[in-house]
């Protein structure tokens, strides 16, 4: 079982009260579940919950959700959910507003997922404080107001919740209706990276590297990003490629720095697909082989990051990796100058200049692109 599936984490690992007469049969469920028998645990839950106990039927919930003992369900989840949630049950109300969030086994309804965090939130259950600061920073299920969400995080973080702890540590990071404040973005960060939070670790291993909010230290950095790295977070792959492609941390390593940009490019981060591929044509740490830079950089540059849409233009110039073509070679420096990137700005201006690709023109040429860094005179019009 996944007791923390992202970003609204099913969670079993709560603190049930086992009241006279049924603990016996719960406790049984419990002790059988953790053996490595889910199918004797919902046996044992199973006439309880019909009988109304809230906690065996929220247990109940929680194997159908995950497919234990039983055949995954997420509807018949959803039924056992309700029926503890009406009952007051705070996971079960946090697990079905999970449920309508995401539209399994339910009707997607967020403003109605908002309603049952609420309820659990009001327990002062940490998980649906999370969940609901969430909705209320983006807006979702309920009217946005950073205020409040920063507020019911701040109480979650307050108990620990590592999620809550890293969505504050982001808050204060990127100034979300707070002053920036990288002390306190560092603080957060680093709460919810001691419980093991990946994502945290890759926030504070930037931190590190950048000594914002806390002294910079590269071997620190790298620390944070191997652990971040191991749980599949291509942010922190990718960082552990710059390290070792730039010997920040670690010894200089450029097999090792191809090996992270190629666990992040697998996973779709567009800039390790351009640190790979240059790699690629430049056969450092690998080797080379422009055809496959040239399909590396082509899907960055589909994605819309501007080094890519650069460096791709260079290979159709080339006919490097990819058929010689002009006019495809103008169409994405065109692409990468409208996101304000400047050296293709500054290409497609030649290129204006000397017609290549594009209608030859001087103030093209001169503004880098049309539409990109047009001058005004001085009336500002």
């Amino acid at each position: 079982m996944n007791p923390c599936r992202a970003p609204w984490p099913i969670l079993l690992a709560v603190s049930l009260a086992f009241p006279p007469g049924c603990a016996g049969a719960k406790r049984e469920g419990w002790l059988a579940w953790n053996d490595g028998d889910p199918g004797r645990a919902v046996a044992a839950w199973r006439p309880l919950a019909t009988a109304g106990d809230p906690d065996a039927q929220f247990l109940l919930g929680v194997a159908y959700d995950e497919g234990q003992g039983v055949l995954a369900d997420p509807a018949e989840a959803a039924r056992w959910y309700r029926l503890a949630a009406d009952a007051g049950h705070a996971p079960a109300q946090t697990n079905l507003g999970i449920l309508l969030v995401e539209g399994r086994g339910v009707p997607r309804d967020e403003a109605q997922a908002a309603q049952w965090f609420g309820r659990a939130a009001e327990q002062g259950y940490a998980r649906a404080q999370t969940n609901r600061g969430v909705l209320f920073l983006a807006g979702r299920g309920v009217e946005r107001d950073l205020e409040q969400g920063r507020t019911l995080l701040r109480l979650a973080a307050m108990q620990g919740d590592a999620r809550a702890q890293k969505h504050l540590g982001s808050i204060y990071d990127e100034g979300l209706g707070v002053d920036e404040d990288d002390a306190q973005a560092a603080h957060w960060f680093a709460l919810a990276a001691a419980q093991g939070d990946a994502g945290a670790h890759a926030r504070l291993g930037i931190l590190r590297v950048g000594g914002t909010g806390v002294p910079r230290d590269d071997a620190a950095a790298r620390e944070h990003f191997e652990s971040a790295a191991r749980d599949g977070v291509p942010a922190a792959q990718f960082a552990l490629g710059f390290l070792h492609e730039r010997g920040r941390g670690t010894q200089r390593d450029e097999r090792a720095a191809a090996g992270w940009y190629r666990a992040a490019a697998e996973q779709g981060l567009p800039v390790a697909r351009t640190r790979l591929a240059r790699l690629l044509l430049e056969g450092r740490g690998v080797d080379r082989d422009d055809a496959e830079a040239a399909r590396l950089l082509a899907l960055a540059a589909d994605a819309g990051h501007a080094p890519a849409q650069h460096d791709l233009a260079l290979l159709l110039a080339q006919g490097r990796g990819v058929a010689r073509n002009h006019e495809q070679a103008a169409a994405w420096l065109r692409r990468a100058a409208e996101q304000g990137f400047g050296p293709a700005q500054e290409k497609l201006g030649r290129r204006h200049e000397l017609g290549h690709g594009v209608e030859r023109d001087e103030r093209a040429a001169l503004t880098g692109t049309r539409g990109v860094a047009r001058e005004r005179d001085e009336s500002g019009r």
